[in-house]
């Protein structure tokens, strides 16, 4: 088994000793390197479709740690209640599935020391509403995987939050961090960015105007990063 180096991430950011549910486990990669690692001895792996499921229950069983990780049929974690685990992992899925995965169980999620999310897309929104909801931003990465980039945010309750645009539009860690990963990344986006903004000018429509607008904060920030 092959671990991909964005879930390899990942269980850097978990603290050795937490109780750890993956949501979405698919393969149950992530649960079975946990404990074969020794970071976690007991992991929750989740899953609501059937393939991915008998997939993960495959996997774990050929693994050895069926002891040690437990797998739950369920959406998101509605299988899991407050207090019962320290870390939630919500990995590979767009941005507005895990805001829905929050709000449907906010007082699991509140419960967590932390939570560890990494978006396919729409990163921006997940950060905003996170800070909307008074949840914190405690440390950010980027993982290059074949030729892509994926951005992995960890955050945790909090009581106030302070946050400005920079921090909805690159992170309030990643505007900080100078690893060539991220410095990479940032220089990607912006070239993506400028690429969109030549066609978005072109454009005469209202719905246009405002995307170049949006895009144009967006490189604004990101410029401001690199300064």
């Amino acid at each position: 088994m092959k671990l991909a180096n964005r879930l390899k991430i990942i269980a850097s950011m978990i603290e050795k000793g937490s109780t750890v549910v993956d949501i979405g486990s698919d393969h149950a990669y992530l649960p079975i390197y946990l404990v074969k690692e020794g970071i976690s001895q007991r992991v929750i792996a989740t899953e609501i479709l059937s393939g991915p499921f008998e997939r993960a229950r495959e996997n774990i069983k050929k693994s050895c740690y069926q002891d040690f990780i437990q797998l739950r049929y369920g959406s998101g974690l509605k299988p899991i209640k407050p207090g019962e685990v320290d870390v939630a992992v919500i990995a590979g899925m767009g941005a507005n599935t895990m805001i829905n995965i929050i709000e449907e169980s906010r007082e699991t999620v509140d419960s967590l020391k932390k939570l560890i999310l990494q978006p396919m897309c729409n990163q921006a929104r997940l950060r905003k509403h996170l800070f909307q909801r008074a949840y914190t931003i405690i440390d950010e990465d980027v993982a290059m995987d074949a030729n892509k980039y994926y951005e992995i945010i960890v955050a945790q309750k909090a009581s106030i939050v302070a946050f400005d645009e920079i921090d909805i539009l690159v992170g309030p860690v990643l505007r900080c961090k100078k690893t060539p990963v991220v410095e990479e990344y940032i220089h990607y986006r912006i070239k993506k960015l400028q690429k969109i903004l030549e066609t978005l000018e072109a454009s005469n429509s209202r719905a246009g105007e405002i995307a170049l607008l949006e895009r144009k904060r967006e490189l604004q920030a990101l410029k401001e990063v690199i300064k």
